[in-house]
C-alpha cells in the first residue's frame, strides 16, 4: 500500500513538472502581424474587447478606461506594445500565445482577471484585435520573435537551493527584494517604470505577489526574459541555464504554498 501511494505521489509530481515545462516548450508559430488575421475574427475580437477589456484598458487601449481611477494598479497601455508577461527575449513583443495565456488566467494581485468563461476561439480573436492597437505588431523589424524554450529543468534540491542563494546575493537581488525576499530591499521603494510610474517590488515570500508566475518554470522564464518596461532585467546573457534554474528554485522556495492553482490553459 505504501509503495502504491508513493508511486502515485511521484507520478503526480512528475505530471505537474512536465505540464509546467510543456507550457512553454510547445512550438509557438502564432507570431504573425494583425493584418494577417481574418476581418471577421478582428471584428469579433473588437466586440469582445469593448465589452470585457475597454472598461479598464480604454476604447483605444491607452489604459484610460472608466474603471481606471478606482484601481490600485494602472491598466497597461496596450498601444505601446510593451508587455511584461512574455516567453520572448528582453525588449521583444509577446507571442500570440503569451497574450492568450494572460487573457485566460489573468494576473495575480491585480485587477486583471482571467477570462476562461469566454470561449477559446473568442479569446484568440481578442488576441488578434489587441495586436491592432500597437504599431509595433505591424513592424517587420520586430520579427522573428526569439522565444524561450523551457525543457531542461534542474530539480530543486538542497544543493540547488544553496547555489541559488549564492546567485541571489551575487546578482544583488536583495537590493530590491530584500535579504529574505520580502520586497523590502533598500531600492524597493524607489523603483519606477519606463513611463516614470512607481513599481511595487515583488514580495517573493507571498505567493499572491507572483503576478506572472504559477510555478518554478514561470520564475525561470522571467529570469530568462526579464519584464519589459520595469527594472527587472533578463539574465539570459548573464547566467547559464543551470544558474537560472538554481536561482528559480531558490526564489520559489522562499514562499510556502500548500496548494497551487492549475497551470493548464485551454
Amino acid at each position: 500500500m505504501r509503495n502504491r501511494f508513493t508511486r502515485s505521489i511521484l507520478s503526480a509530481m512528475a505530471a505537474a513538472i512536465i505540464s509546467g515545462v510543456l507550457l512553454y516548450s510547445v512550438p509557438v508559430s502564432s507570431t504573425s502581424a494583425p493584418h494577417d488575421a481574418d476581418r471577421k475574427v478582428l471584428l469579433r475580437g473588437k466586440q469582445i474587447y469593448e465589452i470585457s477589456c475597454a472598461p479598464c484598458h480604454g476604447k483605444n487601449g491607452k489604459g484610460d478606461g472608466p474603471l481606471t481611477p478606482n484601481s490600485k494598479n494602472v491598466p497597461r497601455d496596450l498601444t505601446t506594445g510593451v508587455y511584461k508577461n512574455r516567453s520572448t527575449s528582453s525588449g521583444q513583443l509577446p507571442t500570440d500565445y503569451d497574450l492568450y495565456r494572460t487573457i485566460t488566467i489573468g494576473i495575480h494581485n491585480s485587477i486583471m482577471p482571467g477570462f476562461r468563461q469566454i470561449s477559446s476561439a473568442n479569446r484568440w480573436a481578442v488576441v488578434q484585435f489587441l495586436k491592432t492597437l500597437s504599431e509595433r505588431f505591424l513592424d517587420s523589424l520586430e520579427y522573428p520573435l526569439d522565444t524561450i524554450v523551457i525543457d531542461k529543468a534542474v530539480i530543486s534540491s538542497p544543493r540547488s537551493l544553496s547555489a541559488g542563494r549564492k546567485i541571489y546575493l551575487q546578482m544583488k537581488c536583495a537590493d530590491c527584494h530584500g535579504i529574505a525576499g520580502r520586497g523590502d530591499g533598500q531600492a524597493a521603494f524607489s523603483q519606477v517604470s519606463d513611463a516614470g510610474k512607481p513599481v511595487r517590488t515583488t514580495d517573493l515570500t507571498n505567493y499572491s505577489n507572483y503576478k506572472f508566475c504559477r510555478n518554478i518554470q514561470d520564475v525561470y522564464r522571467i529570469f530568462s526574459t526579464g519584464l519589459n518596461g520595469v527594472p527587472m532585467p533578463s539574465y539570459k546573457d548573464i547566467l547559464s541555464e543551470k544558474d537560472r534554474w538554481n536561482l528559480a528554485n531558490y526564489v520559489w522556495a522562499l514562499q510556502n504554498t500548500d496548494q497551487y492553482p492549475s497551470t493548464e490553459v485551454k
